[in-house]
């Protein structure tokens, strides 16, 4: 792999890391605001969502490393 396809793949990768952290914090942004306000069954209904999109990027992130 040249150099500049491998800088431009770690590029790719630590961005959508920079996703998945900023995902996690939405979400505990979310539940800390509004988390008494919505009810616990939608709650872990998003959290699934979320769970489901982290492992989404995972895959993708697989392959730029």
């Amino acid at each position: 792999m040249s150099p500049t396809k491998q800088k431009n793949n770690q590029k790719i990768f630590d961005e959508m890391t920079q996703i998945q952290i900023d995902l996690e914090k939405a979400l505990k942004n979310i539940f800390e605001q509004a988390g008494s306000k919505i009810k616990p069954e939608k709650q872990e209904a998003v959290k699934r969502e979320v769970e489901d999109t982290k492992q989404l990027i995972e895959r993708f992130k697989s392959t730029y490393l």
